[in-house]
């Protein structure tokens, strides 16, 4: 049986109720497999060590560390484990009613090889700003996912109070992140180019405190034209874009085991209390808190 290709909307990014179904950390041994098979939700699958063979559809990808596959209802996947893989795996709605988990492992359903070889991979979108339709990758790499997977797992294993809930908004945080990093991958607009020069500067430099002033210049424009502009065309003033960056750098040298001291002053930060104060006002986490969780 060959199944068609489909497209799917799945609604407005701003109207997700996202609802977590299950979520695991676990290890799986070389040649174990998983399907073929048609699950009755999403998953995403994501790689902490090892090598895995992702076949969705008829598209195949082979996955290392950090990275991810997503694949959804209407689609025939197998998973392979080519090395001892250690993974996380989380089955989820985009849009659920209810925030009650409901384990998929009673409605999956098993598929033949050559169903899942002649089948094209369907495609999940979100619409976004009211209008423009963005793909969902069904495969990616986005470093940083890995610290909200983990909480998202604990979540769902501890069941503490209002653990619903919280899976809620940590998966909400989770499709926001894996949408924005699409997003950096379309072409530019003639807008966004005009920044470009602004851009580039603060990633090569983050720790320069740059005025509004100095990037305005380096850009060309007035300093109240290049305000209004970069804000339209990444969503923050220039301030804010600058400290959204350090913040970045500092989540990826924190899990890289860089030590506070070196962190804050790589990042052109006074003090490693500053640059705690300044972290936790940006993520709710002090930096110990983040590498921990």
């Amino acid at each position: 049986m060959s199944l068609p290709h489909s497209d799917y909307l799945i609604g407005a990014i701003e109207d997700l109720l996202p609802t977590v179904n299950f979520a695991s950390h676990a290890e799986a041994v070389p040649q174990m497999v998983f399907g073929p098979r048609i699950i009755p939700d999403y998953q995403l699958f994501y790689i902490l060590s090892g090598e895995a063979e992702v076949r969705i559809g008829s598209e195949r990808c082979i996955l290392g560390p950090g990275d991810s596959a997503l694949y959804g209802p209407h689609c025939p996947h197998k998973l392979t484990i080519a090395s001892e893989v250690v993974f996380i795996g989380i089955h989820f709605t985009y849009r659920g009613p209810s925030l009650e988990p409901v384990h998929p492992a009673f409605t999956i359903e098993s598929c033949s090889e050559e169903t899942l070889l002649s089948s094209k991979r369907s495609s999940y979108k979100l619409e976004i700003a009211g209008q423009e339709e963005l793909e969902l990758p069904p495969f990616f790499t986005i470093p940083g996912l890995e610290p909200i997977m983990m909480r998202i797992v604990k979540e769902y294993l501890n069941e503490q109070p209002g653990y619903t809930i919280v899976m809620r908004a940590l998966m909400t945080e989770l499709l926001a992140v894996i949408v924005r990093n699409q997003l950096t991958k379309r072409p530019k607009s003639q807008e966004q180019r005009k920044i470009d020069p602004a851009l580039l500067a603060i990633n090569k430099e983050p720790e320069k405190n740059w005025s509004v002033a100095e990037l305005a210049a380096l850009c060309g424009y007035h300093v109240i034209y290049f305000s209004s502009l970069f804000r339209k065309c990444t969503g923050e003033s220039p301030k804010q874009y600058l400290i959204s960056e350090r913040i970045r750098k500092a989540k990826y040298y924190l899990l890289s085991g860089d030590k506070m001291e070196v962190i804050a002053e790589r990042l052109g930060y006074a003090s490693v209390h500053y640059f705690s104060r300044n972290f936790k006002d940006e993520t709710g986490l002090t930096p110990t808190e983040f590498k921990q969780q």
